[in-house]
């Protein structure tokens, strides 16, 4: 009788272990194979539609080139194709100038692929070049997507698409916002990030405008005993412009500069509303990081404040067409500018720079956007 009791007892302890060994590795097997096949589809559907996405943008470049269906295919894939290699940074010393200098390559080869897109229309160029940068974000993003999905077909591994799965929303914004910005730089609809440059050409009114550097503009005007020179990218196409460059060259030619004030778009946090103006000192500019460097080396050396006026929005927010709450914020943004101008000495010059893709935001007369020109 013990024995059988025994023997009984034993044969529980050990269903009851198989049971806890068991148990958690077919959980763990359903699990993997769950996520194999449907976050796999899950990840390929989301593919797909960034596919589609990327798509419809080269077919709208396609429609508006210049040149043949098929040149202008070949044109769009060497440019999707294009990398910039980074300078070297194990010796930090002269590596802006080696950026600049990169950049300013990158640029023009750019342009170089988008006059054959606008068939020497140079008026249309950087319309095509900055759509050009939307079709190669959106083709990374697809190739990032693709890699890591065959990555972890060829790994069998679910743990990587778990991660996929989670990071696909994120890039599938960033796809769309990416897309939208592309029709934005065809149509020549202000974005988000325009309205530096629309603070500025609103400044500026319909006073004149020369160009201080390689595309890139300003004009001059008179406010409470101070000179003003407004600094922008030259619009309305898809412009960025030179704008360190410009400030130091201007810096040195007036040579009683006692202010900078850049005006750009900000990242906001969420909660913040969307418009939100906001001061701070130093440079405003999202840039890689050279011109802003050459605003701040001039202004070290001759001793200028570096004040800064910002228009919070989101990162999709920045390269989508330009909703109306930032719109609206442009002229408390340019009240903004003017009080900080009012804290130089007076007989003294402030440059106030607009800063962003001037698309859709003339040079030299108040900027109010037509009816469809912003979103809602």
């Amino acid at each position: 009788m013990a024995t059988h009791e025994l023997s009984s007892t034993t044969t529980q302890y050990i269903l009851s272990a198989l049971f806890w060994i068991i148990v958690p590795l077919l959980s763990i097997y359903v699990f993997g194979l769950y996520n194999k096949i449907v976050v796999r589809k899950y990840v390929e559907r989301e593919l797909e539609e960034i596919s589609e996405m990327l798509e419809k943008v080269i077919d709208m470049m396609v429609a508006r080139a210049a040149c043949s269906t098929e040149e202008a295919r070949t044109i769009i894939k060497r440019a999707s194709e294009t990398i910039i290699i980074p300078p070297v940074q194990l010796d930090p010393h002269g590596i802006i100038d080696r950026l600049e200098n990169l950049l300013d390559r990158g640029e023009e080869k750019f342009k170089s692929f988008a006059r054959v897109l606008a068939g020497g229309d140079e008026d249309r160029v950087n319309d095509f070049k900055m759509s050009l940068t939307a079709v190669v974000t959106l083709s990374n993003i697809k190739k990032l997507i693709e890699h890591w999905l065959l990555t972890a077909s060829k790994m069998g591994s679910w743990q990587i698409l778990i991660q996929l799965k989670f990071i696909i929303p994120v890039l599938k914004e960033y796809a769309l916002s990416n897309y939208h910005a592309a029709k934005a730089f065809l149509d020549r609809v202000p974005v988000g990030d325009s309205v530096g440059p629309m603070v500025a050409a609103y400044l500026i009114g319909d006073r004149p405008v020369r160009e201080v550097e390689k595309e890139t503009v300003a004009a001059e005007f008179e406010h409470e005993g101070r000179r003003v020179v407004v600094v922008k990218a030259h619009g309305p196409s898809g412009n960025l412009g030179r704008i360190g460059r410009a400030v130091r060259k201007l810096i040195r030619e007036y040579g009683d500069v006692s202010k900078v004030i850049t005006v750009d778009a900000a990242l906001k946090l969420e909660g913040e509303p969307t418009g939100k103006v906001s001061e701070g000192v130093g440079v405003a500019m999202g840039d890689p990081g050279h011109e802003s460097y050459r605003i701040e080396e001039i202004a070290a050396e001759e001793g200028v404040d570096l004040d800064a006026v910002v228009i919070k929005m989101s990162a999709t927010e920045a390269v989508i067409p330009m909703k109306k709450e930032i719109a609206d914020a442009v002229p408390e943004a340019a009240e903004r500018v003017l009080e900080l101008v009012k804290e130089a000495p007076e007989d003294t010059t402030v440059i106030v720079v607009g800063v962003g893709n001037t698309v859709g935001v003339p040079d030299n007369k108040p900027y109010v956007p037509e009816k469809g020109a912003v979103g809602g």
